[in-house]
């Protein structure tokens, strides 16, 4: 008879902190993530929250009979705004295990980060912005570090100010620097065509967060900006929406990432009301969605790495909180991707992005035992993808459904 996964857990101690005994899983479909890989028939042995060994399918005594479910890497959203433990935890239940938070308000998210490190509440592993460099920083930004007040009444301006603020959110134990080279999108008084920080000022950020070991992740739809943050050296590029040929080819010549957020453009753009300011957000939302996708398959021709990110909040209640990895890869699918190329996307090459990859994104020998366990083949039916049998992070079950396939 089939083990339950209590029992299978009460002889294996999976979630044991301390346990060194090995745990296996048996009879998957696997897909390890890497760029080119097949899905392939497997066994997985865990131990110590790391992948030990992984061997052709068969049935195996003591093992969680997976009958032959399919395992990926977990999702590593590469853009997010998680703030609290919550949404930590519906980011985790969506087969999330790591995440970076773009964007902070009241230093939130470095506090929930702490919180998940620290093993006081579940979610995904994240790393964390601290805020948003740009000209306007915003109150928000401003109770959090005071020391900046000068900058309620005047912009953030210049290089040597520039780098000061970035030095200042590194000091607050930011584990990546996000930089604004344009405007939002997402506030009607803002105009995404429009670029904040210049050339110098870009480069003064990335100077300065190197001297730290951190990357910068810029901020950027307009095609100047854009243009300006891959010449200063910035890591990604997110959203780029009206990219032009110029900077997407530079783009392949330095390596720079492109995280396009195409999902969170359908709750921009839902007639969820009826005021002036809801209007004009949605009417820009559907001039900005075809220049997006145009990036997007460019993108993919010229051979630049686009990763996944959501740009969600993982959220209650929040139309931002709606949007997960499966829609973005749906996205990605729409614009000409394999189902695979952009499972990849959400897993190798997001762990790319984050410098990471030499211990998650993909399975492998000797790499954090980070997966995603769901029912249906995702090469033909992608939204197997929403609803997760199985996640475990580090080794650790977080979200078990087994027993209701």
């Amino acid at each position: 008879m089939r083990k339950s996964l209590l029992q299978w857990l009460a002889i294996a101690c999976l979630a044991a902190p301390a346990a060194a005994a090995d745990q296996w899983l048996s009879n998957a479909h696997l897909y390890d993530g890497l760029p080119g890989s097949t899905v392939r028939k497997v066994n997985l042995r865990i131990t110590d929250g790391r992948i030990a060994e992984i061997t052709s399918a068969q049935s195996r005594p003591g093992a969680l009979d997976l009958r032959g479910a399919y395992v990926l890497p977990g999702f590593i959203d590469a853009h997010t705004h998680i703030e609290d433990p919550a949404s930590a935890r519906r980011a985790l239940h969506s087969g999330v295990t790591t995440t970076r938070v773009l964007g902070d308000a009241f230093l939130k998210g470095l506090a929930t980060r702490d919180l998940v490190r620290d093993g006081y509440v579940p979610g995904p592993q994240m790393l964390v912005s601290g805020g948003h460099v740009r000209p306007q920083l915003g109150e928000a930004f401003i109770l959090s570090f005071p020391q900046f007040g000068r900058y309620l009444a005047a912009p953030l301006q210049g290089s040597e100010q520039v780098a000061e603020v970035v030095r200042a959110v590194i000091a607050r134990g930011a584990d990546v620097v996000k930089v604004g080279a344009s405007e939002r999108a997402g506030l009607a008084r803002t105009d995404p065509r429009r670029q904040e920080l210049s050339y110098e000022e870009l480069r003064a950020a990335v100077l300065e967060a190197a001297r730290s070991g951190r990357f910068v992740a810029a901020h950027a739809h307009d095609r100047y900006g854009a243009n300006a943050a891959v010449r200063a050296g910035v890591r990604s590029i997110e959203h780029g929406t009206y990219v032009d040929e110029e900077t997407l080819i530079l783009m392949r010549k330095q390596g720079t990432f492109f995280v396009p957020t195409l999902a969170i453009m359908s709750p921009l753009g839902d007639p969820r009301g009826d005021d002036a300011d809801a209007v004009a957000l949605q009417l820009r939302t559907l001039h900005m969605m075809r220049p997006l996708r145009d990036a997007v398959r460019k993108a993919r021709a010229l051979g630049i790495t686009v990763a996944v990110g959501t740009d969600s909040s993982y959220g209650d209640g929040d139309d931002y909180g709606r949007v997960r990895p499966g829609h973005e890869i749906m996205e990605l699918i729409g614009c000409g991707y394999s189902a695979l190329e952009a499972i990849t996307a959400a897993t190798y090459n997001s762990a790319r992005v984050l410098g990471i990859e030499s211990r998650t994104g993909s399975i492998a020998v000797g790499l954090e035992a980070d997966l995603l366990i769901v029912d249906r083949d995702p090469r033909v039916d992608p939204t197997t993808l929403f609803e997760p049998l199985l996640v475990l992070s580090d080794g650790r079950i977080a979200l078990d459904r087994l027993a209701l396939r």
